[in-house]
C-alpha cells in the first residue's frame, strides 16, 4: 500500500474508532488506534479488489499526465505489428497486394485498440473517476476490514471488562440480538422486481458516497411519486438489499395521507412520539429507558426520546424506511444524530428538509414504468405464459389505461390468465370502473373475479383500518 493511500485508511481508521467509543464502546481510543495500526494489512486484505482497482485509476491518471512520452510506444508496436503482418503473409505465399492489405488491416485495428486504451484511461484517470474508485475502496475497507476488527475488540473486552453495579450486563447482548433480528421484520419485497433497477443502483451509490465522506452524518433519500407508483416497495427493496452494509432495519408507516373515517379504526398520522418508541423498540433500546415518570408532558417525552434515539444509533448504521411522510417536519424530527444511516422517505412529493439538516439529503422520483418493465411486470402477475403468443399492441394498451403504475399494472396482469390480453384491455377501458388508473384497475379485480364472500370479506377488512389481523380474524369477518 502506498504511504499516501495508507494515511488515507489510517484517518479512516481513527474516524471509525472515535465514533465507536463516543457511542458507548468499550475500550480506550489510543489503545484501539495502536492495536489497529497493527493489523492495518490484514484489514486492507479484505478490501484488495477494490484497492487494486483504486490503484489502477490512480497510475491511468498520472499516465495521463505523463502525456506523450509514453504515447509513442503503442504507435511503435502496431507499426511492428502491421510489418510483421506483411512479411508473414509474403512468406507464406501471399500476393503482394493482399499482404499489404493485411498489414494495412493489422494498422487500423491497432491504432483504433489504442485509441480506445487511451480514451478509457482518460476516464479512468480523471479525477471523478480516481474519487469514485478511491470511495468504493475506502467503503470496503471499512465494511469488511475496520467494522470487523472493532467487532473482535468488542468480544476480546467484554469478559475482562468489569460489570458496572446496578447495570443489566444483558442490555448489550439483547440490543445486538434485536438489530440482528430486525431485518427478518421487515416486509417481504416479494413478487419480480420491475423496471427500478436503476433507481436501486444510485440508492446503493449514494450510501457508498456517504461512506466515503469525512462527516458522519445519515443519508437521506426522498423517494416521492404519485400513489401506486411502487414507493415503498422500492424502500423496502433497497433496505433488503444492502442489508450487508448496515446493523439493523425498520418500517415506520407514518401514514401521511391517511385520514380517519367516522366509525373506522383508522388514527390519521402516526405521532412523532409513537414513531420514536417504534423505532427505539425495533433498533434494540433498553425497555426501561422507554418509561417516563407520571405528569411528563408529550413534548418533555418526545424530547427525552429523541436524545435516547440519537445516542442509541450513534456509530450504529441502519436502515430505516419513513413510509408515506407526514410533512419536513416529521421526517427531520426522525432522523439519526451522528450516524451513517440510511434514511428512505416515501412521499407524494419532494420535501424540503431545510440547508441546515444534518444529512445528505438526495430526491429520486419514482416514475411510472416504461414499456420494458411494464411487460416484465405483466408477464409475472399474469403468469409466463406463451412467449409466441405475446400481444405487444394490446399489453401497450394495458400500460397506458395503468398510467405505467406498478399497483395498476399487477392488478390487470392478474386479470390475465383466462383472458387474453386484448380483452383486459377492452374491460380496463370501460368507463364503469372509474376514471384514474388504480381505480380502474382494483374495481375491475373486484368486480369480475372475486366471488360474494371475498368482496364482503375486503369491505369488513376496510373498517378495520390499518391494524394488522391473523387468519382467525379475518376468517371471523365472514
Amino acid at each position: 500500500m502506498r504511504e499516501s493511500h495508507r494515511a488515507e485508511a489510517e484517518g479512516l481508521l481513527e474516524r471509525v474508532v472515535a465514533e465507536e467509543v463516543r457511542g458507548g464502546g468499550r475500550g480506550d481510543v489510543g489503545v484501539l488506534l495502536a492495536r489497529g495500526r497493527a493489523e492495518l494489512d490484514v484489514m486492507a486484505a479484505g478490501a484488495g479488489a477494490e484497492y487494486a482497482e483504486f490503484l489502477r485509476a490512480v497510475e491511468a491518471g498520472e499516465a495521463g499526465v505523463a502525456g506523450g512520452g509514453r504515447a509513442g510506444a503503442p504507435g511503435l508496436v502496431v507499426g511492428v505489428a502491421a510489418v510483421a503482418a506483411v512479411g508473414a503473409d509474403l512468406v507464406l505465399g501471399t500476393s503482394a497486394g493482399t499482404a499489404l492489405g493485411a498489414g494495412a488491416v493489422v494498422a487500423v485495428a491497432g491504432a483504433a485498440a489504442t485509441a480506445l486504451k487511451a480514451t478509457s484511461g482518460g476516464r479512468a484517470g480523471d479525477g471523478g473517476g480516481v474519487e469514485e474508485a478511491r470511495a468504493r475502496w475506502l467503503a470496503a475497507l471499512e465494511s469488511r476490514g475496520v467494522r470487523p476488527f472493532l467487532e473482535r475488540e468488542r468480544e476480546r473486552a467484554a469478559p475482562v471488562t468489569p460489570p458496572l453495579r446496578g447495570v443489566d450486563r444483558s442490555a448489550a447482548a439483547r440490543s445486538r440480538t434485536v438489530l440482528e433480528r430486525s431485518f427478518g421484520q421487515l416486509p417481504d419485497p416479494g413478487g419480480v422486481f420491475a423496471g427500478r433497477r436503476e433507481e436501486l443502483e444510485r440508492i446503493a451509490g449514494w450510501v457508498r458516497e456517504g461512506r466515503a465522506s469525512v462527516e458522519t452524518r445519515p443519508t437521506v433519500v426522498l423517494l416521492h411519486g404519485e400513489p401506486g407508483s411502487g414507493r415503498t416497495a422500492l424502500a423496502v427493496r433497497a433496505a433488503h438489499a444492502l442489508r450487508d452494509r448496515f446493523r439493523g432495519a425498520c418500517v415506520v408507516d407514518l401514514r401521511g395521507n391517511v385520514t380517519a373515517l367516522p366509525g373506522t379504526a383508522g388514527e390519521g398520522p402516526v405521532a412523532t412520539r409513537e414513531a420514536l418508541l417504534h423505532l427505539l423498540n425495533r433498533l434494540g433500546a433498553p425497555r426501561e429507558r422507554l418509561l417516563f415518570r407520571e405528569g411528563a408532558s408529550v413534548e418533555q417525552q418526545v424530547r427525552r426520546l429523541t436524545e435516547l434515539y440519537h445516542r442509541q444509533l450513534a456509530g450504529t448504521p441502519v436502515t430505516v424506511v419513513l413510509d408515506d411522510a407526514v410533512d419536513a417536519a416529521q421526517v427531520r424530527a426522525l432522523l439519526p444524530g451522528r450516524s451513517e444511516s440510511l434514511v428512505l422517505v416515501t412521499c407524494r412529493e419532494p420535501l424540503d428538509l431545510g440547508p441546515d439538516v444534518p444529512a445528505a439529503v438526495h430526491a429520486l422520483e419514482v416514475a411510472a414504468l416504461d414499456a420494458a418493465g411494464a411487460e416484465e411486470l405483466l408477464r409475472a402477475a399474469g403468469g409466463a405464459g406463451d412467449p409466441g403468443s405475446y400481444d405487444a399492441e394490446a399489453a401497450g394498451r394495458i400500460r397506458e389505461l395503468s398510467g405505467g403504475l406498478p399497483l395498476a399494472l399487477r392488478a390487470a396482469g392478474s386479470l390475465l390468465g383466462r383472458r387474453t390480453a386484448a380483452e383486459v384491455a377492452e374491460l380496463l377501458g370501460r368507463p364503469e370502473w372509474g376514471p384514474g388508473p388504480v381505480e380502474r384497475a382494483l374495481n375491475a379485480r373486484y368486480f369480475l373475479d372475486l366471488d360474494d364472500d371475498s368482496r364482503r370479506l375486503l369491505r369488513r377488512l376496510a373498517l378495520a383500518g390499518r391494524a394488522s389481523l391473523g387468519a382467525a380474524a379475518a376468517g371471523a369477518l365472514l
